[in-house]
């Protein structure tokens, strides 16, 4: 199998060998100064491609206000589950915290649901969205 022009100058160091060295040598190391563990190395230059943009301030603060808006739904629930507790426990005891427990199952939804689309909104603004 022949080899071609680049992986030739990787494999001896950017020196392009005489006609009788080969590249490999059977059993034997890689001809030239550098190890397999340099010619691995990924370059360090980032990857030629859109240029990265920051965040516009419009984007910033309409980000800001989806974050209110979804920690307002989330304590204004939280509210209505503790309301609801402190009312079910003074009428019935302990037997009223059927309802607190079950109001608390959307709770948990709405917080991974927030999670989740806010993790996603930012990274759209990341990636200059």
């Amino acid at each position: 199998m022949k080899r071609g022009l680049r992986s030739t100058r990787l494999l001896t160091g950017h020196r392009t060998p005489a006609p009788a060295q080969p590249a490999y040598r059977p059993g034997g190391p890689v001809v030239g100064p550098q190890t397999w563990a340099a010619l691995n190395m990924q370059p360090s230059q980032r990857a030629v491609g859109r240029a990265r943009v920051g965040p516009t301030r419009a984007q910033r603060r309409r980000l800001t206000r989806r974050v209110w808006a979804w920690r307002l739904l989330l304590s204004g629930w939280f509210t209505l589950t503790a309301l609801t507790l402190w009312v079910a426990v003074r009428w019935a005891g302990l037997a009223g915290l059927g309802c607190p427990a079950l109001m608390l199952c959307p709770l948990l939804l709405l917080a991974w649901c927030a999670v989740v689309d806010l993790r996603d909104r930012e990274a759209e603004m990341r990636n200059g969205r």
